[in-house]
């Protein structure tokens, strides 16, 4: 569970105790004024009076405000689990959600969340350490803040109390700033640093996050109206926004239930509203949202944390077989640790699978008995909703778009990949005259290609590293990267002359496919090197069996993606007469295929394809790379 949570560099948990520890104890003499200027305030008040008309609370009002108080700790128990499920600790929904309900009851309770939330989810969450239960709280609770804040903006935008008009312009710069920051949680690059440190949510995720705060502090706020006496009901309109306010002045003073902060928000906010009544009403919530909740947690804390069933045994099955005998070559980017198997239940069919902010993209055909498929795409669906995305596939193949299209997905073309028919391919012919041309450049030039063992890491590492840094990074997500493990399971060629290496390329190797994957060189090379490479190939794939070769994809013409602006048609169209890699493979005189992309709905092709795109071209650093 706690793999994620603790996997960025991070102080001594002493450390990071101590700064909490400060940190509480500044709240704590903000909260001092704060109380002290709410007792002022209340000296005046009959508290004979107050309890008077506590008295008066009818027991449906206690029963309406009992529901509602259920109905916000439900919320709360998923927004937990909801936190567990973004950052990956692997908890069980059930455990997730007891402990973050137990966690806020005790906490909202006794004040000093942070450090009260922490030790509650170290007591109920198994195998986790102090400083990792204090991570995990932190998340928690500056991700409720920021639901809290972009709730309580809108509720004030729209008020007709007078009071809350001077935070009007308080609201809009939240709510601006949240707009602001939800962009750019969408838009960050995976190989940023804050996208790496912040484990960024995706749309889903936020979505999530702002309707289970809506539905938390409403729930709340409706359980104080449910016990206001009567005669004491401001309107719903008026009492949200200040409830909102007020519950905002509490949370940040950290104080004991909120007690002062709380109080002194709602009176000046509700300055209508009789304070005797108010106040009543105010002891009444509290008994219901405060005190039956802690003394139930308090309970559930004394028992500690409860097994929860164990999850259904890994299918068995020889995934690595899937793998092989995979009709698409390309499968073998499983290798490069990026992506995992998800597997039909009985293992006999398999998607590769790749996580980005908003997707769980299974990546090309599935592999496996075909009978598998529909089950797949099923399990595909399940598993994005469990991890808070939106399922969809990536670079399919006509035959299978076909196949989800029928099951009702959205599918568009999204790429060509070229491909050569080794039985008859020649450098016969006029289609491949400029081929030929470049072979014998490349040849005068004495470019020789070998494909012998031991593969010369150093130097090809060297050559690698100037092709990234000429062009400002590597792609990746559906390409490989260079890593000298993975190279050392695929097949390369490496181009040579006078003893210095030019340029390598690395291939897939299937049972009746080779699939280019990484193709470098260096900044100077002799006219026709890439060219005699990928012929090499061709010759060496033809002599281990293989029927075909395919030179990976470029992005599809302009012309096969229907539904786009004229602008961006246009836009396309001069990208496809410039596109130097679609020329290249051009020269070999393929045969195109089309490759699809497929999501549950046409809005979800837009979003997925974007999404994409943006891990495509700056991918996050590969697992257990230094950058990582």
């Amino acid at each position: 569970m706690t793999r994620r949570i603790g996997a960025a560099a991070v102080p001594p948990a002493g450390t990071g105790l101590a700064r909490a520890a400060a940190r509480q104890l500044a709240g704590v003499a903000a909260a001092l004024v704060v109380m002290a200027i709410f007792a002022e305030r209340v000296r005046s008040i009959d508290t004979g009076a107050v309890l008077a008309t506590l008295g008066r609370v009818a027991p449906a009002q206690w029963l309406a405000a009992l529901i509602l108080t259920a109905l916000s700790f439900w919320a709360v128990g998923r927004y937990d689990a909801l936190i567990h499920r973004h950052i990956g600790t692997g908890t069980g929904t059930r455990t997730a959600r007891r402990a973050g309900a137990c966690a806020i009851a005790i906490s909202q309770a006794t004040g000093f969340g942070l450090v009260t939330g922490a030790l509650v989810r170290w007591r109920m969450l198994p195998g986790i350490t102090p400083w990792q239960a204090m991570r995990l709280t932190a998340v928690v609770a500056a991700t409720f803040l920021a639901g809290w804040a972009m709730v309580t903006a809108c509720a004030v935008l729209v008020s007709p109390n007078p009071a809350t008009a001077p935070l009007r312009p308080l609201a809009g710069l939240a709510l601006g700033l949240g707009l602001v920051a939800i962009l750019g949680a969408s838009l960050a690059p995976p190989a940023s640093a804050v996208a790496r440190r912040l484990a960024l949510p995706g749309l889903a995720t936020l979505a999530a996050i702002l309707g289970l705060a809506a539905l938390d502090t409403t729930a709340a706020g409706l359980a104080l109206w449910a016990v206001l006496p009567a005669g004491a009901d401001p309107g719903w309109p008026v009492l949200l926004p200040a409830f909102l306010a007020a519950l905002g002045a509490g949370l940040v003073l950290s104080t004991p239930g909120g007690i002062g902060p709380f109080e002194l928000a709602l009176l000046t906010l509700l300055p209508a509203v009789p304070q005797t009544d108010l106040l009543a009403g105010v002891l009444a919530w509290r008994a219901i949202y405060f005190a039956l909740p802690a003394v139930l947690a308090a309970v559930a804390l004394a028992r500690g944390p409860r097994p929860e069933p164990a999850a259904g045994s890994p299918p068995a099955g020889d995934l690595a077989g899937l793998v092989a005998r995979a009709p698409r070559a390309e499968t073998g980017l499983v290798h490069l640790g990026e992506h995992r198997l998800l597997a039909s239940g009985c293992a006999q069919g398999a998607l590769l699978v790749g996580e980005t902010r908003q997707t769980l993209t299974a990546l090309f055909d599935p592999i496996g008995d075909a009978a598998t498929h529909d089950a797949l795409l099923d399990r595909l669906s399940a598993a994005a909703r469990d991890r808070g995305r939106m399922p969809c596939l990536y670079k399919l193949s006509p035959r299978a778009a076909a196949g989800v299209r029928r099951s009702g997905w959205s599918v568009i073309p999204i790429a060509e990949e070229a491909v050569l028919d080794l039985a008859g391919f020649d450098l016969a012919g006029p289609s491949r005259a400029g081929l030929r041309r470049k072979l014998r450049r490349a040849a005068a030039a004495g470019v020789t290609v070998t494909g012998d063992d031991p593969l010369p890491i150093a130097e090809m590492a060297a050559v690698a590293a100037g092709w990234v840094r000429d062009r400002g990074g590597e792609r990746g997500f559906s390409m490989g990267r260079f890593a000298p493990g993975y190279l050392a399971g695929q097949r390369v060629l490496r181009a040579e002359a006078g003893g210095r290496l030019l340029a390598f390329a690395s291939f897939h190797t299937g049972q009746a496919e080779w699939t280019l994957d990484l193709l470098r060189h260096g900044a100077e090379i002799p006219d026709g090197t890439m060219q005699a490479l990928i012929c090499a190939a061709a010759e060496a794939a033809r002599t281990a069996g293989a029927t075909r070769l395919s030179l990976a994809a470029v992005t599809a013409h302009a012309a096969l993606v229907g539904g786009l602006p004229a602008p961006l048609r246009r836009h396309a169209a001069r990208r496809d007469a410039d596109c130097g890699l679609r020329r290249f493979k051009a020269g070999f005189a393929p045969r195109w295929e089309r490759r699809y992309l497929a999501a549950p709905h046409r809005a979800g092709l837009a979003l997925a394809a974007a999404d994409l795109a943006l891990h495509i071209r700056a991918p996050a650093p590969l697992p257990g790379s230094r950058s990582s």
